[in-house]
């Protein structure tokens, strides 16, 4: 499809493959962009890149009925891979911050060579990411991914669903994304404490952010009313984002203390920690509960009837 056969103005009567190429194509040339920054080692390019190819996934995940499956599922597949290539780089570094900021709390207590465990630990950390990341864009497989992207834009393979009108084709694909994560949500709620319930809850934010870029695909047809719900699953993924990050935290802050005990150092520190982080999660969770509450409310998504 050449880009002079979409339409300039989308509105509901447009065609549904006109605003799935629309986005398809603009996070592709981004993706571009960020590939370029990362090759020059710019800031937060890693970054960047990681999300849009998150926002990729998504988009051929929502909007894949109106798309060749056989042609959408592996590129999928490879953009989830390229994320997870792209982040530990991202993960290291907040989390490093994290514990670095808590540290210098004037209540908490240090004992023991606390700072330079962590000093050690996040430099070796950052420096294999770093070795990660160069590694995955000098691979034959990244550039594969590249070209996938480039044919799916360039000649995208169409279903016959892809011609019905944008407003008859699209809204039924949203709510069932929408579906999804009222689903997760009450697996989350069914669950309590630990692992399992860490994990429950890591998937309503997996949800959400499908839905709030499904939103965010729609904004161009649907206006203020997508941007609203935009919004609304913004302030979710942040809020559980913050709160994935307390859940990879608390596992280096056990790791660190297991290390410290192991060569006879206290880990009085450590467990300060680790309770602190505990907190902050509980915090998040009571955030999301109201957060939740709004964007769960019927009148945010009647434009979706």
């Amino acid at each position: 499809m050449a880009q002079s056969d979409v339409q300039e103005v989308l509105d509901r009567t447009s065609p549904a493959r006109d605003l799935v190429h629309r986005r398809v194509a603009g996070l592709r040339r981004e993706l571009l962009v960020r590939d370029e920054e990362m090759r020059r080692d710019s800031p937060d390019a890693v970054h960047q890149a990681r999300v849009t190819c998150r926002r990729l996934r998504s988009a051929l995940a929502t909007f894949g009925s109106l798309l060749d499956p056989s042609v959408t599922r592996p590129t999928r597949a490879e953009l989830r891979w390229a994320a997870k290539a792209l982040g530990d780089a991202r993960d290291a570094e907040v989390v490093h911050l994290r514990l670095c900021s808590l540290i210098e709390e004037p209540d908490l207590t240090v004992v023991g060579p606390v700072r330079l465990r962590m000093e050690r630990l996040f430099r070796a950390r950052t420096e294999s990411a770093d070795a990660d990341v160069a590694e995955t864009i000098a691979s034959p497989r990244y550039a594969d991914l590249l070209a996938r992207l480039g044919g799916l834009t360039e000649d995208p393979p169409w279903t016959g669903a892809a011609e019905f009108e944008l407003g008859e084709a699209v809204p039924a694909l949203v709510r069932h994304d929408y579906s999804r994560l009222e689903r997760r949500v009450a697996r989350a709620a069914a669950t309590t404490q630990g692992l399992e319930h860490d994990d429950a809850v890591h998937e309503v934010r997996k949800a959400a952010k499908r839905l709030r870029y499904a939103c965010e695909s729609l904004e161009p047809a649907y206006g203020e009313a997508a941007a609203r719900a935009v919004e609304a699953t913004t302030r979710i993924t942040k809020t559980l984002g913050e709160r994935q990050d307390t859940v990879i935290s608390r596992l280096v802050v056990r790791g660190l203390a297991a290390s410290a005990a192991a060569a006879g150092e206290s880990t009085v520190t450590y467990d300060q920690l680790e309770a602190r982080e505990e907190g902050r999660a509980r915090e998040c969770e009571a955030v999301f509960d109201e957060a939740w509450g709004e964007a769960s409310r019927e009148e945010l998504w009647a434009w979706l009837a």
